[in-house]
């Protein structure tokens, strides 16, 4: 079965979450802890391949090279953003081809506005319901696997306020997309009512866990209460990576040794075993016998 079709089977038992993974470590400890799917986020992958916030700086071959990279050390489907699909209804339809490509199983398209911003950013804009309709069109004629996923994302919450987000994703089902988002609500109040008018549509809606953005922190459990199908957790694998290594080169610089950490640290061996060393070696062997 392939990976695309795994991830549509993940909504016969929500709900689940797509674990953020930043770079290929921490894909494979996404997957070594149990995460039933993974997350590449748009403003991770600015940070990391660019160390540049998340306002439309990353180019689509770049984006697709980090993801690609995410994919060949996993075996769980991947989730890539897609931001507003680097262009027009043509670089859509690219898009979702080199996603593919790279080995993703679902992706979200937002209706934002070149340049983008992060959906919990201010200042966004939107393009019109009828141009976000062209492009999600185009998307889904260019997949070559009818199983890969393609998510509807708005971020008109912020913009034209929450009637709005929900009219426009109403008229995104109606073009067929996959799944529905919208990003950044502000209240558990703004959350139940996008559940209850967009349930009928029969599409799984989507939410995005950032502990530290506009929307509720809840649990996942408590999501699935109000009605959402599946989860984002999306960028504290990257928060969590910068506050641990922040903290180690500052002792380092500080105190010349890392002895005051040394227990944070992962050992060495273990880390090779972790990365496949024994494998690799066994492999080597084989060819040298």
């Amino acid at each position: 079965m392939s990976r695309s079709a795994r991830f549509r089977e993940l909504f016969q038992k929500p709900p689940f979450v797509c674990m953020g993974a930043h770079d290929a470590v921490t894909a494979m400890l996404a997957e070594q802890a149990g995460a039933p799917a993974i997350y590449v986020s748009g403003f991770a992958a600015s940070a990391i391949v660019a160390g540049q916030p998340d306002v439309g700086l990353l180019t689509q071959t770049e984006m697709f090279e980090h993801i690609r990279r995410i994919c060949r050390v996993t075996t769980v489907p991947v989730f890539a953003d897609a931001d507003t699909g680097y262009g027009g209804v043509l670089d859509c339809q690219r898009t979702v081809r080199l996603w593919e490509e790279a080995g993703a199983s679902v992706l979200h398209l937002e209706d934002q506005a070149v340049p983008k911003k992060c959906g919990h950013f201010a200042g966004k804009q939107l393009v019109s319901k009828e141009e976000m309709q062209q492009k999600l069109r185009a998307m889904l004629d260019a997949r070559s696997d009818p199983d890969f996923f393609i998510v509807a994302r708005t971020d008109a919450i912020a913009v034209t306020g929450l009637d709005d987000a929900i009219e426009r994703l109403e008229a995104y089902a109606a073009v067929g997309a996959d799944g529905l988002y919208a990003d950044a609500p502000e209240s558990v109040d703004q959350m139940r009512e996008l559940v209850r008018r967009l349930k009928p549509l029969g599409k799984p809606i989507l939410f995005n866990m950032a502990r530290s953005g506009k929307s509720p922190f809840l649990s996942l459990k408590e999501i699935h209460e109000i009605g959402f199908d599946y989860a984002l957790c999306p960028i504290e694998p990257m928060f969590a990576m910068h506050k641990a290594v922040k903290e180690m080169m500052e002792i380092f610089m500080r105190e010349g040794s890392t002895n005051a950490v040394a227990d944070r640290l992962t050992p060495f061996e273990e880390f090779n075993r972790f990365v496949g060393l024994d494998r690799a070696v066994a492999r080597e062997r084989k060819y040298a016998e």
